[in-house]
């Protein structure tokens, strides 16, 4: 399916939680929503410490990076991913399927960059200025940790909120932040362009596969 086909085809029918809960498969969603938060807020801190940073990573020659003189671009960049965030949680509020599908695709996508991290651990570039960000960094050791590279959680993150939005205006509007954050990460040394790249797809397949997944189960 053609991705502004499917990017038309979010507006999910409108169900309440409770009719949601009726569902086996909402249902099962949300236990695996459930068990992800917990995964992450129990395990990811020793994940990231104990496990990825003692883990010798590989440096990449990456010529889109060497073309950029690093800029520290982080208020910038979360400003953007705020409003996003914030403009999303009014645009989806009133379609608990929509949020539904919207917090699987995150955590699933979360998931499997655990698993890609840990598969294809990436060291971060020599020269790259830290993304300080005052609200994830608490699940970071020491608030400077850098190896969470393969592949970019913020640009994930990017795009799920495009993925989930219905106002085609909204939508275009958080593309265009996706692809000016893209640069940015890159312009700071945040990422590898690797990184950057692999983020949308993967969000991508795994929005387009949880959907047809859903879709059953939300046609009540």
């Amino acid at each position: 399916m053609h991705a502004s086909r499917l990017l038309s085809q979010t507006n999910l029918p409108t169900h309440t939680w409770s009719q949601l809960w009726r569902t086996p498969r909402a249902r099962l969603a949300i236990a695996f929503c459930i068990v992800s938060i917990l995964i992450i807020v129990f395990y990811l801190p020793s994940f990231y410490g104990e496990v990825i940073q003692p883990k010798k990573g590989i440096y990449l020659n990456d010529v889109v990076l060497n073309a950029f003189t690093p800029y520290n671009w982080s208020v910038l960049i979360f400003t953007l991913i705020y409003v996003s965030v914030i403009q999303t949680i009014f645009s989806v509020a009133r379609n608990p399927g929509l949020i539904l599908l919207g917090l699987t695709t995150y955590f699933m996508v979360s998931l499997i960059r655990m698993v890609t991290m840990y598969l294809y651990t990436l060291e971060p570039p020599l020269d790259m200025i830290f993304l300080v960000d005052p609200l994830s960094t608490k699940f970071y050791p020491s608030g400077t940790f850098a190896k969470d590279m393969f592949f970019s959680g913020h640009i994930s993150t990017m795009m799920v909120l495009v993925l989930i939005e219905k106002k085609k205006w909204a939508r275009t509007v958080k593309i265009g932040f996706t692809l000016a954050i893209s640069v940015m990460l890159a312009w700071q040394h945040v990422h590898y362009t690797i990184d950057l790249l692999v983020a949308p797809i993967v969000t991508y397949i795994i929005f387009y596969l949880l959907k047809k997944y859903f879709d059953p189960s939300l046609t009540l």
